[in-house]
Order: structure tokens, then sequence, then C-alpha cells
């Protein structure tokens, strides 16, 4: 290349000559040499009389460790040898446990921790009667025929209605389970303490009461007839088949409670649950039912069961079985799974709801009634709820008595 036609072009001069009184570089080097075992044995020693001079402990810091070198790696081997020539063995620390901050351990043993009781409640206000049924049993000799006369009611209060409103009542007879007899009274106008005076006649019962009269009973409710509001339910009373010998002259005075405290008698749900904490799930097997009461004029049934999840009063989840046809006696065996929180062990906040419902062609979907288990529930479907937390992954199933709680159509 011409040099004449770029004047202004410089070259860096070229050094000829090294000055050997100064070095060559006095920057350091970008990279690191291997430092031989005396060089690093010195500057330990180095640092040691430094650190003992100012009085602060020897630390070594990732800023002043050097790359590992062969010569560093033959004087930390030679470190590791006593006088003898052996291997120092360095003592065994054992390893501190993980703690499991967030789920469940993987045993359910430490459910064992969880103070269920303080969970149940352990008072139940008192409960005030709306009145007073006087009735009359009678028997027959073979016990098959039983009749009843509904003599008179005292003092009924419409329960969440003001007093000054008038009373029409009446009184509806139902012989409990499956309400296979019905019988309804007059209705007497503007009175509190109706005299009835009837009398009605069961037949064909068991002969030398079987099961059917141990488990039966008379119940009756009451009812106030209104024009506007059609009617309102005073309360409820029943009394046991397998109680009327005990009576003396056959008369007794039942306390008619209202429908909030008294739940009346729909049948009842055999169901089979079994908490799963480690999974996150709980399974619920529904299993049959028994003594489900008639809906129609016919007495066909065609029942089957819906169950809802609710955690916090939002539903989270649902399922139903297959409809049985014609029966009162329905068995499914229809396992239900569902999802739940690990990091909620007590499952507070979570209601399961079983809707016994009936199914027919021409009107539609009619509500037989429901079982709640959960923390919020009463009675036996608390001391169920209560079981299936306190063992879980194991299965425990229990007879529930199937409560009303729509309108009354019977």
């Amino acid at each position: 290349m011409d040099d004449r036609r770029f004047p202004n072009l410089k070259y860096p001069t070229r050094r000829i000559s090294y000055d050997v009184t100064r070095p060559y570089k006095e920057q350091v080097p970008p990279y690191r040499r291997s430092h031989s075992l005396a060089e690093l044995q010195a500057e330990r020693e180095r640092e040691k009389l430094a650190a003992q001079a100012e009085g602060r402990p020897v630390t070594s810091s990732r800023a002043t460790e050097r790359r590992s070198t062969l010569s560093s790696l033959v004087f930390s081997s030679l470190a590791a040898l006593d006088q003898t020539g052996n291997a120092v063995i360095p003592p065994y620390v054992k390893k501190k446990h993980k703690r499991q901050v967030i789920g469940l351990p993987d045993t359910p043993v430490a459910l064992t921790e969880i103070n269920l009781e303080d969970l149940i409640p352990r008072y139940a206000p008192p409960i005030k009667p709306t009145g007073t049924l006087k009735i009359q049993l009678l028997w027959s000799q073979e016990k098959t025929t039983l009749t009843v006369i509904i003599i008179e009611a005292q003092g009924l209060i419409i329960p969440g209605v003001p007093k000054d409103v008038e009373v029409n009542p009446y009184v509806k007879a139902f012989l409990v389970p499956g309400r296979a007899f019905k019988y309804r009274t007059k209705t007497l106008r503007n009175t509190r303490d109706p005299l009835f005076l009837e009398k009605f006649v069961i037949k064909d019962l068991p002969v030398g009461g079987g099961e059917e009269n141990e488990d039966g009973a008379l119940e009756f409710q009451v009812y106030s007839s209104h024009h506007v509001s059609r009617r309102h339910l005073v309360g409820v009373a029943s009394i046991r088949l397998i109680d009327v010998d005990k009576l003396t002259s056959g008369q007794v005075e039942l306390l008619v409670t209202p429908q909030t405290v008294y739940r009346m008698h729909q049948g009842d749900l055999r169901i089979s649950g079994c908490y799963q904490p480690v999974a996150g799930k709980i399974v619920f097997n529904i299993l049959e039912a028994r003594n489900l009461p008639r809906v129609s004029i016919l007495g066909a049934i065609n029942p089957y069961v819906k169950v809802e999840m609710y955690v916090n009063g939002i539903r989270e989840g649902k399922n139903k079985c297959k409809v049985r046809q014609n029966t009162q006696d329905p068995v499914w065996h229809h396992q239900v799974v569902f999802e739940v929180n690990r990091e909620n062990p007590k499952l507070l906040g979570h209601v399961f709801v079983f809707h016994v419902l009936h199914k027919d062609m021409m009107t539609g979907v009619h509500k037989i009634g429901q079982v709640d288990l959960g923390w919020y529930s009463h009675g036996e479907q608390l001391e169920h709820w209560y079981e299936i937390m306190e063992h879980p992954h194991r299965s425990t199933d229990n007879w529930h008595p199937i409560i009303k709680t729509g309108k009354i159509t019977s």
C-alpha cells in the first residue's frame, strides 16, 4: 500500500528495545497462573498472621480463593492425612429433616393432632313447643287393627307469624315409615284450642307386633288454613306403635314441635364415606334407601340421588346416580369422588348435600328430602361425619333419616 496516498495515516511506533530496569507489564494479567505448594503455604501464613494482628477470626471468602490447580489439589489431599499417613475421615453430620410447609404429611397419623371434638356443638337451645295434641289409641285383640281418636289440641301457635293472626287448624295423620295410611280431619275456624273428636281405623297391621310395628309410628301434622297464603305448618307430633301398650287408658297428650326441630320421616338413606387426605379426595358410596314415601296417587316412585359439594356456600361439584323405576327400597351402589383442598385437612366450610328426588315423566322432578354431611350437620349426620374425619382411609357407612326441607305437598 502506498503511504503517499494517505499522508494523515499514522502507524504506532514499534518497540525495538526493552527497558530492563522496570517490569514489562505493570497491570495484573487477565489470567491466573498456577501456584506452587510453597507459595500457597506462604500466602496462608500471611493471611493467618494478619488476622491475628487485627484480632479477627481467620475466614476464607470466595473472593480470595484461587482456582483449583494441581498444586492446590495436592496440598488439600496432604492436609487430609495425619502424621501416620492415614486418611482423616470427617465426622458424620446428620442431615436435617426437611419440614413440609404446604400440604399434609405422607402418613395420616398427623390427623390425630386435630382436636375434632372442639368442632362439635356442645349446647343446644331449648325447644319451645307450638301446642299440645290429645289423642286416644286402642288396639284390637289380635293387634291387627288400631283405632285412633283425635280428641283436641290446645295452645296452638304458628311459628314466625304474629299472634293476632287467626288460626284455622286441622290435623293430618300418617303411618310411617312409607306413609301407607293417611287421614285428614275437618278444618275448624278461628280457634287456638280446637275440639276435633274424630275417629279413624288402621287395618291390616302385622300380627303380633312384627318388625314393621317396632319401627312404625303415627305422625300427626297440625296445619292452619288461610285464604291468602294457603296454609302454615303449626308443628308435628308422633308416637311409636310399640309405646301404645304402655298407655294406661289409651289417652296420651303429645307435644307439637315446629318443623325446624322435628324432622319429617321421609325414609332412610344409607351412605358410605371415606376421606383420603393424602390423595386430596373424599369418596362417597350411595348404597341404598328404604321406606321412601309415595309421591303420586298411583303410588309409583322413581327415586334417584343427586350429590352436591358446597365450599363456603359455593357449589364446587355435583354428581347423580341412575333412576330406579317403581320402588320404595332402591339399591344403587353408586360411587362419587370429590377432590378437596389438601391445605384444609379439617374440611372446614365443606358441606355435602344428598338430595333424594323422584322423577316423573309427566310432572317432572319432585324432591323427597335430603341428607347433609358436614360440621354444620346435626344428630346422626354429625356423628357419621365425625367418624369419617376421625378415621381417614377407612370406609364407614350409616343409615340417615331423609329430612324434608321444601314445601310440604303430602
